[in-house]
């Protein structure tokens, strides 16, 4: 197998304010009518706004984007009979590669798991990573036996694929820790999926949503700075909602306008 090409940007796709837990920790979509997030309720990107987002990816010239969507919880998006492994697997086809965020809880029945993972894979080749969220937060995992139903599963269905197929899908567990330091999932548990290629992060709660709520347990953390980029060279990213780019909470441009963020890509694939 070839080595994996490494993306050149990343563009963050929020999909829709639905969610099917409701977590007190959550920092940024499920939060009701939180006035510190440009994300309401019934808030749903279209179809065709998402695909209009992938267009805008391949006319930037000499890129390689990663499209991660987000919800809420993504696998909850729908429209007219497409979900969100057509998405995904659009993403592919139009050259660049497709990741999710979800919470896991769609891939507890194996069914419904099994069919979401094959179809994808039936519809294209490229890599797809899952991240799921697993914390104490969570209502996602046994605390006390140390596994999860989703995990179990998800690792279940890939055992289904012949081996150069299962190298194209893999797990990312992201976990929010707060100050506490053992806030983090056991390693024991990091441990028995760890050794059927799980990868695990911890990454610290941020003072944003319902998580003001908890700041006294907010941990401290460096955060991080971006290495510099000429003006010429654009954003090394952004996050769409709605008909907007965003470079954190700084609006930036328009969906249909990427390249207008990108001056040295100007003629990708305009006929110049």
């Amino acid at each position: 197998m070839t080595e994996a090409m490494m993306p050149t940007h990343v563009m963050g796709v929020s999909l829709l304010h639905k969610c099917n837990l409701n977590c007190e920790h959550c920092g940024y979509i499920y939060i009701g009518d939180a006035e510190d997030h440009i994300i309401r309720p019934g808030y749903r990107l279209t179809w065709n706004q998402v695909m209009t987002a992938i267009q805008d990816c391949v006319s930037l010239k000499d890129s390689y984007w990663n499209l991660n969507y987000t919800g809420g919880e993504p696998t909850l998006w729908e429209e007219d009979g497409k979900d969100l492994v057509d998405i995904l697997i659009a993403t592919a086809k139009a050259g660049e590669l497709p990741t999710f965020n979800s919470n896991g809880i769609y891939f507890n029945d194996y069914d419904r798991c099994y069919s979401f993972f094959h179809r994808y894979i039936e519809g294209c080749s490229t890599p797809l990573k899952t991240f799921i969220s697993m914390d104490k937060f969570h209502r996602n995992y046994d605390q006390e036996k140390g596994r999860a139903q989703s995990l179990d599963t998800i690792l279940k269905v890939f055992d289904t694929f012949p081996s150069g197929q299962k190298s194209l899908l893999s797990i990312h567990v992201i976990i929010i820790v707060t100050k506490d330091p053992n806030s983090s999932l056991p390693d024991e548990m990091k441990q028995h999926y760890g050794s059927m290629g799980v990868t695990f992060g911890d990454f610290p709660m941020l003072n944003i949503g319902k998580a003001k709520n908890l700041k006294d347990q907010i941990p401290d953390f460096p955060g991080f700075s971006p290495p510099p980029r000429k003006k010429e060279d654009g954003p090394p990213g952004a996050v769409l909602v709605g008909d907007d780019y965003y470079l954190g909470e700084k609006k930036i441009g328009k969906l249909g306008h990427l390249l207008d963020l990108y001056p040295n890509a100007r003629g990708a694939n305009c006929g110049e």
